[in-house]
């Protein structure tokens, strides 16, 4: 269910200039999402299918990887560095959220 979700919501997202920003939205609602869960105390077997099964399969650290290495091999270095510190700093600032609003 979440690669299928991942598959949906990123499909529906256009590239922002070179930025592949279906990755990028998809990683920062699983970052928000997964970090909600672990503040909010969910355990047992719901926090194991909705962490590792939903989340992790809806987030994508490996199309990011990819998408930014694909980035530098077209030769555009700005873009798959800016790729990086979006991805990275706006997960952080999601995960950031959550302990704001659930820890």
């Amino acid at each position: 269910m979440g690669a299928a979700s991942r598959f949906i919501v990123s499909g529906t997202i256009p590239r922002i200039g070179k930025i592949p920003a279906g990755t990028l939205v998809v990683n920062v609602i699983g970052s928000f999402a997964f970090a909600s869960f672990t503040f909010l105390s969910v355990s047992g077997s719901l926090e194991y299918f909705i962490s590792i099964g939903m989340l992790g399969s809806f987030t994508t650290f490996s199309t990011f990887a990819y998408e930014t290495f694909g980035l530098l091999e077209d030769g555009d270095g700005v873009y798959s560095l800016l790729n990086v510190l979006l991805n990275v700093t706006l997960c952080l600032l999601g995960a950031g959220a959550a302990s704001l609003l659930f820890g």
